[in-house]
């Protein structure tokens, strides 16, 4: 039966040495896997046996559940040090991980080189000699700012993501989410690519944003877009042919 790691972002949070044959992952009580976090839906995925072997599959959730960057549609088999991830969540599948070992990522689709090393990268001084390598990363990386990405602004700090890297994104105030600000909403604002489009929506039930200024609880994004909720602020920009 399997070991399971939950991770939020690349820290280890719970192992788990489970012995049935059906694992259910979501927010609700009754969760095998208890993810409290409002991306998450109650019954959001189940990892189970069939006949086959150890397969992963979303139930439903709003928000979607991922393997190796793209999102799962129906049963996908899934293997010793495989990692699923929901959100800014994920479980490495077949071993459970110490407190403090953080595991390497495997390469998904979009990526030709492999996840960071286990230790964060230190502050580097003084000359930095790039090898071919490096240099074929920063074009790739200049590219990758051609795609579609939204810039952030809170409380006079600032930032971009790019939804290739992660198309599920939450913000707000609280820790657990994905980008966390110093003003604004909670945890109510999610970005998500559906179907290659960005959609916004406002998770609360109370309350709303703006987008262009016209009040609203969800939203498909065009390029240029602003989207504006309680003190943060957010331009979208779509990918550049």
């Amino acid at each position: 039966m399997p070991k399971l790691t939950l991770l939020l972002g690349r820290r280890v949070m719970q192992a788990y040495d489970f012995k049935q044959a059906s694992i259910v992952v979501g927010r609700d009580e009754g969760a095998d896997v208890l993810i409290d976090n409002p991306s998450v839906s109650r019954r959001h995925a189940e990892i189970r046996l069939d006949e086959s072997g150890w397969v992963v599959e979303d139930l439903g959730s709003s928000n979607g559940t991922y393997f190796e960057g793209q999102k799962i549609a129906g049963a996908q088999s899934i293997g010793l040090g495989d990692e699923v991830g929901f959100g800014k969540f994920s479980i490495v599948f077949g071993k459970a991980l110490g407190e403090g070992e953080v595991p390497v990522s495997k390469p998904s689709p979009m990526a030709d080189k492999p996840a960071p090393t286990r230790q964060p990268a230190a502050p580097v001084e003084g000359t930095m000699h790039i090898n071919p390598h490096e240099v074929k990363e920063l074009l790739k990386d200049a590219d990758r700012k051609k795609r579609k990405h939204f810039m952030w602004e809170s409380g006079g700090e600032r930032g971009t993501h790019y939804l290739t890297d992660q198309p599920a994104v939450l913000i707000g105030t609280d820790e657990l989410c994905d980008i966390q600000v110093p003003r604004g909403p909670k945890h109510h604002v999610l970005l998500i690519t559906v179907g290659g489009k960005c959609e916004v929506r406002y998770l609360a039930m109370f309350g709303s944003m703006t987008v262009n200024g016209r009040g609203t609880k969800r939203a498909t994004l065009r390029n240029g877009d602003v989207v504006e909720a309680g003190g943060l602020k957010i331009a979208f920009m779509d990918d550049v042919a």
